[in-house]
């Protein structure tokens, strides 16, 4: 909204620092004379003939006098500024990754401390637009007194539009003041700079209204959505990133003073703005209608500090978004105080590179000075050193009005745009003075009933407390419900909270220690819960009950017990009714609401009675369920501890989410228990604030019956149900009732307790009037506005009298929907053309992954690649985003050929064009090169714009080939690494806390391990490249199987090749064991007895053999990168019986021993391709390189899972340590929460995460169930497999490309899971869809292999050449076309497999040969 600047401070100082550093040099010397008589004539000039030019339109300043000399002060002041500029944590370097939690800037994305003043807040402002015509405007501004501006706007593809109910106003009363939350609309960083959640449950007015109605509120309807945005963009700060240029113009137009100077310092000191764009992705229902999916694109807006509008004249805004992926936000601001006229702004390429508006024709005076805004306008930018013409044009303006008593108009217009002829779609916003008067009421929220501090609770150590009390309203010191009765206590309305008071949790640790065996017994019991020791739970839990029940009160806390009585209700409370009832801390909190999981006694009478009730309540906490509840399960047998309501037709469980929780909370939590007054009510029940299914807040529900409310939340009735109706404006009526059986009722007794009585005459009517029903809505409003979040009240009725017995939250509001705990760690997608491939990543993460995988990861991988882009394409942008490397959607991880690897082309590198990068890019993932003619159009429209000087770019070439040739530096560097690992550092330590910071140090090293093995493949694929074009003579836009081959057979002898290293070391150890003889027994063993025969002492060779396999490859399994699969040093036993089927046939073994390999002249002399005698040369010069470049990128390969594998064991660990605290039920679960989310677990013990991740985990099966295809445009769409599958019949042979030479005749063994790889037999040709690692143990027994996706350099295709088998790539549907048991011949050479018919097999041969 606003624009905020650099200080300017410092001119002289800055000039004399300059002189004294470079003036003493004769020919510095020698120039700054010269100068001086420059700046002399200069000065005489301004004297003589230059005077201050009037104002446009009389208040927009022109250069004047000294124009030129203050301008250049500004101009190096900002330069000095910008040097000086503090570190983001926004740029990653090779040295040290982004580790979130270290951003300076992340603390700025949460909500900032509200300064004392009248002008302060704290604004978080977004748009997202489409090209269907969806665009979403939201805006939050937190104001100081529990007070925020609201803006929301809402309009569909179908040109429907909605916004919020108060519009033309923006003011909201009664927030919680401490969130972004306001009016039914909340922001919630979850993760700093890079996703936010945007979710709404509300009302919204249908069609557009610019005039101030209080008494017709118009249609409103129901609308609810839920977005996460994710950036793509770095941030864009105004106190930092505006051009110097621009900004020392605004400045040195204007009359200078010390007087200004000290002004324009504190308003560049007062506010804080930084923007940054990302995608939206999410659902959103209006009313009744079905669910619809979005997918937008728009800018996140943060500002902060004190904004003071009187300070401004005008300003207009544009934001825009444009269909090749770029955006800009450009503005103009008139502060006729300090600048009459500044424009500033930035246009982001789609290549990610940013560039500052240098010059512009953009002036308020020609854009509605004296009119309202124009409805179409256009104007000219230079963005860096890109010429940018700009069209705008209106399709909907929303009249808004803001400040204090309406002192501004806005205009917030949705538009359509071009940027030099690219359509595109965006949001302009005006900012006007408004002189009129404001028709809206002013209001004041009330006092917001919260828990006190803890150092303001100076009575926390009492064992009784009454409401009253303020350290009564600290749950932590007298449990969730007794702070709730407290606050409640508070409110002076038209309702009765019944008296009471509070046993504090320090009685109850009072009477744990004066009872030294049941404290005992209770540790023993959480032990048992958290899996520390053995025992029957439920028989723990029931001795614990009965020897709790056993005590007795001490004398001091019954006479603690007896003087509150006193104090309170004088001699009359030995005959009053009380409820004693259990309230344990975390109990009715936001997150968890404990509902029926411990006792309630009513109708309590007299001192004895009441200490026995005191007694069992805590007794209560250690029910077999109330545990489970705690510690991860839920019996829903035990309904009868459950709520039970009627809502419609519908019976629902009182806080149903709550109770399918797994909450990980601590088993033997502190306890408090609230002893009230009764009343022996005429009717009672529960209400919701809001419907508790959908969330409306325009209907209120009330469950209500006759007598006690006991009856009602327990289910022994069905209930009155009635429905109100609840405006925006919280005008209340009835909306319908039902009327419910009401068959029992509970009373009390007179002699204590309660008894359950027939209702027959009463329950053909409501039981509750509808005057009392209003009234109870109105109360309920305000204890919903005290609270500043809807509620779950119970309440009693006497004789119209409403008492208030609890308000808890309603915690099932805004949760997570299913879509978006699929979608959460999506990535952005730029553009709906937008190149994503599961290439490369189907073989090294096939499947879907777990969110912490997820995390680190793509976190790890989205920084090189950013490294990466810096390094060699110049394209230098601050950023925080996963868009360049590719990033997860439904977890599956892809890549991002557009930004992640088409970088190197005409318009970023000196020498490489777009066919040159496809080249190498589209042969190393898919084999061949796409045919897609619109591709090269597609990495023109993404760099055509990206500028660097040529001198940059020849630097940044050079660069990368110096990668190929130090290769071997990088290996070392790893190693290095991987072996200063000290992984004692987890086992010595017991502190979660510690575990934790020290795997955020093993991070780095992961990080820095990546980094070197993705420099090394990069470098293989160069190398690889650079000969495949050479064999094409320079033209390698189109490629031959012929040259595939080639090239294959020149990669065919590689040394130092750890992936082939697993076979040939697992047939060695087979033959070994068949030496000696053992082969028959080893066979006989189990995996697991195999695996404890190999280790054992009296098999010294075989036991070295296997130890040093283990060593070297024990890090290694199948999905290797993934955190939470079992590497090969955990499960052996997956080792031990591959070696076991490698022992059945030795010979076939020995075969496989035995490979020849070829020289450097002997490759060149095999090459089919014609070669020149300086292409020989060339090849001599470069073979040798390229080889050792395909072992240093599998050494880096096995270096990196050695990384993965330090952090496993990282998490494994913190995974032991937070079950043995009973934080997460198992090991397991860890996988299932971010890395950041972790540190909140541990230090809130948050329910809510607890069940989210227990969520995700649910969902893992149907997500790893999705199948993608290879490359998706736009955002991925999972597909159904074999969708189109071809006539097996006619299907006789398939092409491929050629990895590894040889000819094969033998049965196919199809296997499309390596679960099913135990099938493989000794000659089979396998064919799969990829392989990885984890194949590499059945490598022994095949004679052939053909893959669906993979590449030159994809693991097969390594070790396949390694190991002298035949091999091809990318066959596309060979798992479909082939059935195992046919018959077929493999040619590696020309890239063909066949069937093979009963007919003639050697014309066959002949053919395929």
């Amino acid at each position: 909204m606003l624009c905020g600047h650099q200080e300017v401070s410092g001119w002289s100082s800055t000039l004399f620092t300059l002189y004294a550093v470079f003036g003493r040099h004769p020919i510095v010397n020698m120039l700054l004379q010269a100068v001086f008589v420059l700046f002399l004539s200069y000065v005489i000039y301004n004297l003589l003939y230059v005077r201050q030019f009037s104002a446009s339109c009389g208040k927009y300043k022109q250069p004047g006098q000294w124009y030129f000399i203050k301008r250049v002060i500004v101009y190096l002041n900002c330069l000095v500024r910008t040097w000086t500029r503090p570190d983001d944590g926004g740029k990653p370097s090779a040295d040290r990754p982004r580790l979130k939690s270290e951003f300076p800037i992340a603390q700025n994305e949460f909500p900032q401390l509200l300064q004392s003043h009248p002008s302060a807040l704290d604004s978080v402002y977004m748009n997202g637009v489409d090209s269907h015509g969806n665009t979403l405007v939201a805006k939050i501004s937190r104001r100081p007194g529990r007070t925020a501006e609201v803006w929301l706007m809402l309009r569909l593809a179908d040109g429907r539009y909605f916004h919020f109910p108060r519009f033309p106003d923006t003011s909201v009363y009664n927030t919680d003041g401490k969130s972004y939350t306001a009016g039914g609309l909340q922001f919630t960083v979850l993760q700093p700079m890079l996703k936010w959640r945007i979710c709404f449950n509300g009302l919204l007015r249908a069609g557009q209204r610019d005039k101030w109605n209080g008494e017709d509120e118009g249609k409103l309807v129901h609308v609810q959505f839920a977005f996460v945005w994710t950036a793509f963009t770095g941030s864009f700060s105004n106190n930092f990133d505006i051009d110097a240029s621009t900004l020392s113009d605004a400045i040195a137009r204007e009359t200078w003073s010390l007087a200004y100077r000290d002004a324009l310092a504190k308003f560049s000191r007062a506010l804080q703005r930084y923007e940054v764009w990302g995608g939206y992705l999410g659902t959103i229902t209006i009313a009744e209608e079905p669910e619809r999916e979005l997918l937008l694109r728009g800018v996140k807006d943060h500002t902060w500090g004190k904004l003071d509008w009187d300070l401004f004249d005008r300003y207009i805004i544009n934001w825009a978004y444009l269909e090749d992926g770029t955006v800009y936000s450009i503005a103009a601001v008139s502060l006729p105080r300090m600048m009459s006229h500044f424009v500033y702004g930035y246009v982001t390429f789609p290549s990610g590179q940013r560039s500052v508006i240098k010059k512009t024709d953009l002036h308020l005076s020609c854009l509605g000075e004296f009119t309202d805004p124009p409805k179409k306008f256009c104007f000219n930018v230079l963005a860096g050193e890109v010429n940018c013409y700009i069209t705008t044009h209106q399709k909907q303006e929303q009249i808004l009005y803001s400040g204090n008593g309406w002192s501004v108009k806005i205009h917030e217009q949705l538009t359509d745009v071009t940027l030099n002829g690219v359509r595109g779609w965006g949001v302009t916003q005006y900012m006007y003075r408004h002189g009129g008067d404001c028709p809206v009421p002013q209001q004041r929220s009330l006092p917001l009933l919260h828990e006190p501090a803890a150092a303001d609770i100076k009575t926390a150590r009492l064992l009784v407390l009454p409401f009253r009390d303020p350290a009564c309203a600290s749950s932590q010191v007298v449990g969730g419900k007794g702070s709730q009765l407290a606050l409640l206590s508070q409110m002076k309305e038209n309702f009765i909270v019944p008296n009471g008071f509070c046993l504090t949790v320090a009685s109850y640790k009072h009477h744990l220690q004066d009872n030294a065996s049941l404290e005992a017994a209770i540790q023993h019991l959480q032990d048992v819960a958290y899996g520390k020791q053995e025992g029957d739970l439920q028989a723990l839990s029931k001795a614990v009950m009965a020897q709790f029940s056993a005590t007795k009160l001490s004398l001091s806390i019954e006479a603690a017990v007896l003087r509150e009585l006193n104090a309170l209700f004088d001699n009359e409370w030995q005959h009053k009714p009380f409820a004693v009832r259990s309230s344990a801390v975390g109990e009715d909190g936001a997150e968890a609401s404990f509902a029926g999981q411990m006792e309630t006694f009513l109708g309590v009478i007299g001192i004895s009675e009441v200490c026995k009730a005191i007694v069992k309540c805590w007794s209560s906490s250690f029910a077999y369920q109330a545990v489970e509840y705690r510690r991860f399960k839920t019996d829903f047998n035990s309904s009868k501890h459950f709520s039970f309501l009627k809502i419609g037709t519908f019976s629902v469980y009182h806080n149903i989410v709550d109770i399918s929780r797994n909450h990980g909370q601590v088993v033997a939590a502190d306890m408090g228990v609230c002893i009230q007054e009764m009343v022996q009510a005429d009717t009672a029940g529960v209400l919701f604030t809001r419907d508790p299914v959908s969330g409306n807040p325009g209907i209120m529900t009330i469950n209500v019956s006759y007598g006690l409310g006991e009856a009602v939340v327990s289910g022994m009735t069905e209930p009155d149900t009635i429905y109100i109706n609840r405006t925006y404006n919280n005008k209340l009526s009835i909306a319908s009732k039902v009327t419910g059986s009401k068959t029992t009722k509970i009373v009390m007794k007179e002699s204590g307790g309660v008894q359950e009585l027939e209702v027959a005459d009463e329950s053909s009517e409501c039981c509750l009037s509808d005057d009392v029903a209003l009234e109870l809505g109105k109360i309920s409003i305000l204890v919903e506005q005290s609270f500043s979040d809807s509620r779950d009240i119970e309440f009693a009725v006497k004789d119209k009298q409403i008492f208030l017995l609890q308000a808890r939250p309603i915690t099932s509001i805004n949760i997570e929907s299913e879509f978006e705990l699929i979608h959460e760690q999506d990535a952005p997608v730029l553009t709906d053309d937008e190149m994503l491939t599961t290439a490369n990543t189907g073989e090294v993460m096939p499947m879907a992954m777990t969110p912490l995988t997820c995390d680190i990861l793509t976190n790890t991988l989205s920084q090189i690649r950013q490294i990466l882009l810096a390094d060699v394409a110049g394209i230098r942008s601050p950023s925080y985003t996963i868009t360049c490397f590719g990033g997860n959607f439904c977890r599956h991880s892809f890549l991002n050929l557009l930004s992640g690897f088409y970088f190197l082309n005409e318009w970023t590198s000196p020498f490489w064009t777009a066919d040159d990068t496809r080249t190498v890019t589209e042969i190393s993932l898919f084999g061949v090169r796409l045919n897609n003619a619109n591709i090269n159009n597609l990495i023109e429209a993404r760099y055509k714009n990206t500028r660097a000087p040529f001198w940059r770019k020849l630097y940044m070439q050079l660069n990368l080939i110096k990668d190929v040739f130090i290769g071997k530096s990088y290996c070392e560097k790893a190693f290095q690494l991987c072996e200063a690992v000290n992984d004692n550092a987890y086992s010595t330590s017991s502190s979660i806390e510690r575990v934790y910071e020290e795997i955020e140090r093993k991070i780095i090293v992961y990080f820095k391990i990546w980094d070197y093995h993705i420099l090394t493949s990069t470098s293989s694929a160069l190398a690889s490249y650079v000969m495949t074009n050479q064999l094409m003579g320079g033209h390698a836009s189109v490629v031959t199987s012929e040259v595939m081959s080639d090239v294959a057979m020149l990669l065919s002898t590689c040394t130092d090749v750890l992936s082939a290293d697993v076979p040939a070391s697992l047939a060695k150890l087979a033959l070994a064991i068949i030496e000696d003889g053992q082969d028959e027994y080893f066979q006989s063993l189990t995996p697991e007895a195999g695996t404890e025969w190999l280790k054992s002492d009296k098999n010294g060779r075989l036991k070295n053999m296997f130890t040093d396999f283990m060593h070297m490859h024990g890090h290694r399994c199948i999905r290797e990168a993934e955190l939470s699969e079992k590497p090969w040093r955990l499960e052996p036993s997956k080792v031990v019986r591959n070696i076991q089927e490698l022992t059945v046939k030795s010979n076939h073994l020995k075969e496989k021993q035995v490979k020849k390999a070829l020289t450097v002249d002997e490759a060149i002399a095999n090459i089919r391709t014609p070669l020149s005698y300086l292409q020989k040369k060339f090849f001599r010069f470069l073979l040798p390189r390229a080889r050792l470049a395909v072992g240093y990128r599998e050494q880096t390969k096995s270096y990196a899972i050695k990384g993965t594998d330090i952090l496993r064991k990282g998490y494994e660990k913190l995974a032991d340590l937070l079950v043995e605290e009973g934080y997460i039920p198992d090991r397991e679960l860890i996988y299932y929460f971010t890395h950041d989310e972790i540190k909140v677990l541990f230090r809130k013990r948050s329910a809510r995460l607890v069940n989210k991740a227990i969520r995700r985990r649910k969902s893992m099966p149907n997500l790893t169930k999705l199948q993608f295809p290879e490359i998706s445009y736009g955002y991925p769409t999972p597909t159904a497999e074999n969708t189109h599958e071809p006539d097996l019949s006619t299907t006789m042979e398939l092409k491929g490309m050629p990895v590894s030479h040889g000819v094969v005749k033998a049965t196919c063994r199809v296997v499309k899971s390596l679960e099913d790889a135990w099938t493989i037999q000794h000659g089979d040709v396998l064919i799969t869809k990829y392989t990885d690692i984890g194949w590499s143990l059945y490598f022994p027994l095949v004679s052939g292999l053909v893959t669906e996706v993979g590449g030159l350099l994809s693991h097969g295709a390594v070790v396949a050449r390694e190991y002298g088998l035949p091999c091809i790539v990318s066959a596309k549907m060979a798992t479909t076309i082939f059935q195992t048991g046919d018959e077929v011949i493999l040619n590696g050479t020309t890239g063909i497999v066949a069937k093979v018919q009963s007919s003639s097999i050697n014309n066959c041969v002949n053919l395929l040969c």
